[in-house]
This record gives structure tokens, sequence and C-alpha cells, in this order.
């Protein structure tokens, strides 16, 4: 193993560097301490890159506008603690506010520039944001929610020069020379607020403490010690792949590229071709997407590590992508308010295995009273319990103790087995079921059963109120390149493979599937078009 890319090894110099420069105990040096030693580290080095516009900036640049950005942020009257949003695209000024909240203590949370008016409405009424960098699209919905809430805070705007980064640093005359991150209790203070994807209903807001946040990062990447040259960060920054990325390259010193437009297929093939990265991550879905263009057309050789996460991956898909890359398949399981890997995942992994539990943190499968089931083929749900995930929901603490019992175990809500050599598979997210004839039913398995047709390309399966059945099945159904499928024979085919249930439902077929901007299908949102549209009842 390499010291010089490890990152535990990286992270051990960074706090040894930190702790002598700042004359702070190592274990005073948080996060936003080892994300400045890491762009000092190698200044000339490329910290980023916007394949969009082709510009690049090198690590002493980012720092030194980060440095500068905190410093004004302490003089503008805001205080460690206090909330910080950053809502924009993917261009070059994205990070200096995200390093920035790292280095003054602020607590960040980042939101896709997408989100409704209302939906940030409601976020503002919980978060108390006190500052928010955006783009000037977004400017007036931000202004909204602030008057809606009683609320007052400062937004600066990334894309307008009266009152981007540049204008407010200089304003506030923000210094980079001698600048000095903020002292913070890492165990207490909040370096994230993040949202819950809202697939299933309104977003809630994780919380993520520093030195949480630090062990989860440690946690993605220290079974990748070798060399690489660059990673993708596809997502927005309210996604989990994107937030990791844009702090672990830094603290891993290897170059992250974006892009400010929107990562089209075509766009993507060219920049792959351009760039050359060595690692990203996917969802399943935009996976899918991404090959029925580039199959033929992009050459991935350049990948080593590719990250899948949001949802399961047929093993179609992966024998399809296996063919034309040759990079590790990383095939994570996950949720928002777990940040980091729990499981070993490699290629000994068994198809269907989420693979092994980390020894890191402390695992079991639950009955409905809590009490283990140590046997193997025993489904229960999944509790976890350890030092990288959320420590609750801000301002929500019924919905906290629904997930986090009084001894600290975190309930996943994930029905799991386990095998007899420890190997964990996933069975179904317990508040998906469907409850149908008085007995539950799993809208994943129908929607594996109806994925099974050929001329189906994708299918999602969601439960609406019903009097005479309690709750109806109704699967929204994609087509294959326009085939023709008739709704009865889909219904055949359920009641067919459906073993022992008794099934009614619907079907309703789309055009397109609601994902979120990450690439998850939008559960909530299938469930309102199946509400209002046609719907064919078997």
């Amino acid at each position: 193993m390499s010291d010089k890319y490890c990152i535990l090894e990286r992270v051990k110099r960074f706090k040894k560097l930190a702790s002598a420069r700042y004359c702070i105990n190592e274990d005073a040096v948080h996060l936003g301490h080892l994300a400045l030693e890491g762009l000092k580290d190698n200044p000339e080095g490329i910290c980023q890159i916007d394949a969009a516009t082709g510009e690049s900036e090198t690590n002493a640049s980012v720092a030194k506008r980060s440095c500068r950005l905190a410093s004004a942020m302490a003089k503008s009257g805001l205080k460690p603690g206090e909330v910080v949003i950053i809502m924009g695209h993917n261009h070059l000024d994205l990070c200096i506010p995200y390093y920035a909240c790292q280095f003054g203590g602020y607590t960040m949370c980042a939101m896709d520039p997408t989100i409704g008016a209302n939906d940030l409405i409601d976020i503002f009424r919980d978060i108390h944001p006190k500052m928010v960098f955006c783009q000037k699209s977004c400017e007036q919905k931000v202004v909204n929610a602030f008057k809606a809430n009683i609320q007052h805070g400062e937004i600066v705007t990334f894309d307008d020069p009266q009152n981007d980064l540049k204008s407010f640093s200089l304003k506030h005359n923000g210094h980079h020379i001698n600048y000095r991150p903020a002292d913070i209790d890492q165990s207490k203070a909040t370096a994230w607020l993040m949202l819950t994807s809202g697939t299933t209903g309104l977003p809630k807001v994780a919380i993520i403490p520093y030195g949480r946040l630090l062990n989860a990062l440690l946690s993605w990447w220290s079974p990748f010690p070798e060399h690489m040259e660059s990673c993708l960060a596809m997502a927005t920054l309210q996604w989990v792949s994107s937030l990791i990325y844009f702090i672990a390259c830094i603290l891993k010193g290897i170059t992250r590229i974006q892009s400010s437009e929107t990562l089209t297929p075509e766009r993507l093939i060219k920049l792959i071709a351009t760039y050359r990265p060595t690692t990203t991550a996917f969802t399943p879905y935009l996976l899918e997407k991404f090959l029925d263009l580039a199959e033929t057309r992009c050459d991935l050789s350049c990948f080593k590590i590719i990250a899948i996460g949001g949802s399961a991956m047929e093993k179609s898909l992966i024998d399809r992508f296996r063919k034309v890359c040759p990079a590790f398949l990383f095939l994570v399981y996950g949720m928002t308010e777990l940040l980091a890997p729990i499981f070993d995942y490699d290629d000994n992994t068994p198809f269907g295995s989420t693979g092994k539990p980390l020894s890191k943190h402390e695992f079991k499968i639950a009955d409905e009273e809590g009490r283990a089931l140590e046997e193997p083929n025993q489904t229960g749900e999944l509790w976890l319990r350890g030092n990288s995930f959320f420590t609750g929901y801000l301002n929500n603490e019924e919905e906290t103790k629904k997930m986090i019992t009084e001894d600290g175990w975190v309930r996943t809500g994930d029905m799991f087995y386990k095998d007899k050599d420890n190997f964990y598979y996933f069975v179904e997210r317990k508040r998906l079921l469907i409850k149908h004839y008085g007995f539950l039913i799993s809208p994943l398995k129908m929607e594996e059963i109806l994925k099974s047709h050929p001329s189906v390309s994708d299918a999602c399966v969601v439960g609406i109120p019903d009097p005479n059945y309690m709750e109806l099945p109704v699967a929204a159904v994609l087509r294959r390149n326009g085939d023709k499928v008739d709704a009865q024979e889909l219904a055949d085919l359920l009641r067919a493979n459906m073993e022992g249930k008794k099934l009614n439902g619907a079907i309703v077929f789309v055009d397109s599937m609601p994902v979120t901007p990450s690439g998850k299908i939008h559960r909530a949102k299938v469930r309102e078009l199946t509400l209002a549209a046609p719907r064919v009842m078997f």
C-alpha cells in the first residue's frame, strides 16, 4: 500500500501538519483543517475541471478563494454552527462555499437548484438558514422562502457580478493570508444537513456531525489505496456521490471533473473521451440509459472503479456493462442516513448479495420486537450501530425515534437475511410493502416480474388506497421502444409468478418514468401519476 495515495495515511499526515501549523492537539483537527491541508499539499495540482467550458483551477487557487470567502463570511457576522445553503450547477464556483463552510465550522445544506418553491419554504421552516449561495434563477424563490417563514438571511448569487463570491469577499474584506479554520467540537458540531431523497414523500433533514462525516469519508475510500487520476462528479451537490467526491478528492489528492451543463448521454460520451476519468458513480437507471446510447460508441477502459447505488442492479445490466468496461463495480447498499458503506463488497461476493458486514459497524437482523435473528436464512429488519451514521432528523423528534432506538441502533426499514457464509441479502424496503387483501405484497418483486417481459423497459409498482382491497397495487409500465404489450398479458404474468398471493391490481402505461435528479425513480410522483391516469384493472 502506498502512503502517497492511501487516504488513511494522508489524513494522518494532514492531522500532524494542521496540529503543528495551528498549535492545536491532533484531536482538535477537524475536516476543515484536513481539507485545507489537502489543497496545500499539491498547490499546482489541478483541483477541478468544468468539462462544459474546458476551464480548470489549481488547488492553490481553490484554497485562496475558499479561505477568502470563509473569512468574509465570519466578518459578515456568520457564526460557526449557523446554516448555509448551497444550490447551484456544477461550475467551478460551487465548491468555494462548500469548502468555506468546512473551514469556518458552518453547517452546510446542499440542495438541487431545481427544488420546488413550496418544498423550499417547508425546508426553510426547519433549518433557518442565515446565508444562501444560489444561481440568479433561484434568487426569487429563495427570497420568497425567507419571507414566507419571516426569516432573514444573506443571498449570494454565483452568476451575478454585482453579488457574486468575489464581490461578497471584497465587501467584507475577506483574506486568505494566515487564514485559520474555526475551532469547533467536531463530535457535536453539525457539518452537513442532508435532505433525504424524498422518493416516497417529502424529504427529511438528516444531521451529520463533523466527526461522523470524516469517519464516513474514510470508510468510502480506505478500500481503494491505489492511485486514481481523476473522479467524475455527475450529480448535483445535494446527492451523496457529489457531496462525498467534493471533499474526498482533495483528501485523496485527485482531480475532480464536473460539468456546469446538464450531462446528457451525448455530452457524457464526449466528456469521457476527452478527460478519461478514473472513477465515478451511477444509479442503475442512469447507467442503463447511458449504455443504450454509448455501448458501442464510448471507450470506457479508463475507469478503475464505478460505484453503483440507489437501487438493486439486475444481473443482465451487470453482464452488459462488464462486456464494455473493465472497472470494478462497487455495488453499494445504502441510504442517506447511513452515509457510509456498511458491507464489504468485492469480486467474490455472490450475485444478489450486498456483501459481508464491515467490522467497524455493529449489525443485527431483528424481529418485530428488536431481537436478533441469529440463524441463517431468517428474514428480519436490518439494524445498525456505528460512528459514521446520522444522529437524527432536524426538528423532527417523532421520525428520529422511529429510526433510532434509545441505545443507538439505526432501524434501516429494510428487510434482510444472511446465508451460512455470513453474506447478507436485501429482500425488501419495509415501508414500501403494499397491504392487499390483509397480506403484504412486495412491489419490488412485482417490478422484477414485469421487467422480465421482453417488451417492458421499466416498471414501478405503488400502492393506492382502495375500500375493497385496503391497498391496490398499481404498476406504471414503460414499454420498450414502442413495443405493444397487452395489460392483461402483464396481469397474467404477475399472477403466474406471485406464488400464493391473491392478486388484483391495475396497469398504467407511461411514456417516461419520473426520476429524481440523482436518477432514482420518484415513487411519490409515480403514485400521483397513477392516481390521476386512466388505469386498466385486473
